[in-house]
């Protein structure tokens, strides 16, 4: 996993906007739906699989998808906290965690 983006804070929305490079390069385009889920202390973005059961958000015109309440809860993430995006090229998604990696 490689890092994409330096360290910004979450905005009081809980939207974040995805680099348009790797928006393009997953598939995650405006008005598609992205599926998102907590695991091993991150928060992954990827293209929405019909049979899942994850959160899932459409991605905006501009490019932001808004990251629900209890996944930013489950991370510890509060307005004003530091992120880092991430990318998992192997997976096909975008990745957000606390630290540089």
């Amino acid at each position: 996993m490689s890092i994409m983006d330096k360290s910004k804070a979450f905005s009081k929305s809980g939207t974040i906007t995805l680099p348009t490079k790797w928006r393009q390069r997953f598939g995650l385009l405006p008005g598609k739906l992205a599926e998102l889920f907590y695991q091993n202390n991150s928060i992954y973005i990827k293209p929405a699989e019909k049979e899942s059961t994850h959160n899932k958000r459409y991605i905006s015109e501009k490019g932001t998808i808004h990251i629900p309440q209890e996944l930013r809860r489950e991370m510890g993430i509060t307005y004003q906290s530091p992120y880092f995006l991430h990318v998992n090229e192997d997976e096909h998604c975008i990745v957000i965690t606390h630290e540089d990696e």
